[in-house]
């Protein structure tokens, strides 16, 4: 990786060519150490600060070059129209009033684009990493990483199934809640309904009742008027009536018939009225013999009437209005039965869910399991190497009891969530006899970055990033701890390409590139540039951090000797 920088913070201009394997970085404090680190990470779609272009510049620009990109970044290039063939540079530019562009090979793209191919280029561990192996989440994140794609796979289907049953649980716990909340207005449908039910309600009945009843009610004068009616086309009493004394003088009259068509067009006319008055006879017989004489039924009428009226007036005023509630009463309380199955339906589900669940959460801590006791023997093994012989690392699984969890085989239900029901706890025992704690408990500042180094000396191996960013976490260690530390950086440096910041001699010394901060002042303004050294610079550099700036005989020629004994003394003379 190459980074070149401009008008950022106290660099004007500088460029930085990384070694293909453990590159070292060191200055004076304050010399811009930090702001090579906050360029790095502007390059690579981190945070805009406008305050970091330099005093009197219009804009600040920060390059990273990669050389062969591996195939999945080259793939999310191509994805996003980004031509890469031999080297791929990410830059970002910043101007003084807060407006940023990125581009990748040239080609404009967002600075989230930035931030996602970078993350699959550089792990930058800060000052502050080792403490992110106090936090369980860490813990177990990392322990899954080394679990490689089985880990993955199993931990994506922990995950959907999560998700499920929390989505289950939200629709059961919705449809309860609109149950409670619909309690009174359920109880009011089925008293309504079971009412409305019993009346045996149909559209219309009231006209047709109300038309009964009065004829119920007026029969004695409807059966008079047929009567009289029917009397009056028949006769009766002797008499003749309308219909005979129009077919005798229409017998009469036919004798005349086929004299003057005018008059035969009346006669068939009178013919025709004859056939009708017969059929009226009969029909006024029928109408009076149909004539009810029922006060029964007259009862019967109005007090189904009564009954019609009076659910008409409690449901909406009118029997239509009755009916409409009574189907409005039936299509709630089916739909609260038809809820109630899908509570069941919901529940079965909820079961089958977290029957998987709990598979697949078994699996993940048997996949886990496995890795924690090969994570624990190597770190085990590294922190001894580093001056901590009876240390004794230990990766601790265990779960816990919870009666709303998921179960287990053996019936007891346990605490979940999307990554399972594991509780991870990265334990140590620095000193024979004490028994292993947590590592925010047991652990100070030297031991912790150990640890934190030589978990990172592990995770990096399932890594896909080409670059490491080691920045000072080697703070608190020194004498024999820092060489043996600066020995497990240069085995992770057969890996990767690694950048360390760092003020300890023995790290530095074991690099394979050597570069330095260095700042300077013109006309009263700072200057920072990065220089690689090599030979009486680099003794003298080296020697520096062993004595201070006095750099005294005896520090050159400590620092000649670790050079030589790291094998990068070359070129000393």
């Amino acid at each position: 990786m190459e980074l070149r920088v401009e008008n950022l913070a106290v660099i004007e201009r500088a460029e930085a060519r990384f070694g293909a394997r453990l590159n070292a970085i060191t200055g004076e404090t304050g010399a811009g150490k930090s702001v090579l680190l906050s360029a790095l990470g502007l390059a690579l779609g981190g945070r805009a600060d406008p305050d970091l272009v330099r005093r009197g510049a219009e804009r600040a620009t920060s390059s990273a070059a990669f050389d062969d990109p591996p195939a999945p970044v080259a793939e999310s290039c191509r994805a996003l129209g980004v031509a890469v063939e031999e080297t791929l540079v990410l830059t970002r530019e910043l101007s003084a009033s807060g407006r940023s562009a990125a581009r990748a090979n040239g080609s404009m793209v967002p600075a989230t684009a930035l931030r996602d191919l970078g993350a699959q280029l550089v792990d930058v561990q800060g000052q502050g990493a080792s403490s992110l192996w106090l936090r369980e989440a860490e813990q177990r994140s990392a322990l899954d990483s080394l679990g490689g794609e089985e880990a993955v796979g199993v931990l994506r289907r922990v995950a959907e199934l999560w998700s499920l049953r929390q989505e289950n649980q939200a629709e059961t716990e919705r449809r309860r809640s609109l149950r409670a909340r619909q309690r009174g207005e359920l109880e009011q449908a089925r008293r309504d309904l079971s009412e409305l039910e019993a009346a045996d309600l149909r559209q219309g009945e009231d006209v047709q009742l109300r038309q009964e009843r009065d004829r119920l009610a007026h029969a004695a004068r409807l059966r008079e008027a047929a009567a009289g009616l029917r009397g009056a086309v028949s006769g009766g009493g002797g008499e003749s009536g309308a219909a005979d004394r129009l077919a005798g003088a229409l017998h009469a009259a036919r004798a005349a018939r086929g004299i003057d068509p005018e008059l035969d067009l009346l006669l068939d006319q009178a013919e025709g009225t004859v056939e009708g008055l017969r059929e009226l006879q009969l029909s006024f017989s029928s109408y009076v013999t149909q004539l009810p004489d029922d006060s029964r039924g007259l009862a019967d009428a109005e007090e189904r009437l009564e009954l019609l009226e009076r659910l008409a007036r409690r449901h909406g005023g009118s029997l239509d209005a009755a009916l409409a509630r009574r189907d409005e009463a039936s299509r709630l309380l089916q739909a609260v039965d038809e809820g109630e199955g899908d509570l069941e339906r919901l529940r079965v589900r909820l079961a089958e869910l977290e029957l998987e669940l709990a598979s697949e959460s078994e699996r993940l801590s048997a996949v886990r399991g496995r890795v924690a006791q090969g994570l624990a023997r190597a770190v085990t093994s590294d922190l001894r190497r580093m001056l901590m012989p009876k240390a004794e690392f230990q990766v601790r699984i265990w779960q816990m009891e919870d009666q709303d969890g998921i179960p287990r085989r053996d019936g007891a239900r346990l605490t979940a969530g999307p990554t399972g029901w594991d509780r991870v706890s990265f334990d140590l025992s620095a000193n024979p006899g004490d028994p292993p704690r947590p590592l925010s408990e047991v652990a100070s500042g030297g031991e912790l970055s150990r640890v934190a180094l030589a978990l990172l000396s592990h995770l990096t191996r399932e890594s896909g990033v080409s670059t490491v960013v080691f920045d000072e976490i080697d703070q608190g260690l020194g004498g024999e701890a820092a060489n043996r530390v600066g020995d497990l950086m240069r085995e992770v440096a057969n890996r990767h390409q690694v950048i360390c910041i760092t003020h300890l001699a023995p790290i530095a010394a074991r690099a394979d590139t050597h570069l330095v901060v260095a700042k300077s002042e013109r006309e009263g303004r700072p200057y920072s540039e990065i220089i690689a050294v090599d030979g009486p610079q680099r003794v003298e550099e080296v020697a520096r951090l062993l004595a201070g700036e006095a750099t005294p005989g005896a520090a050159r020629a400590h620092a000649e000797e670790l050079l030589l004994a790291v094998g990068a003394g070359r070129g000393l003379d």
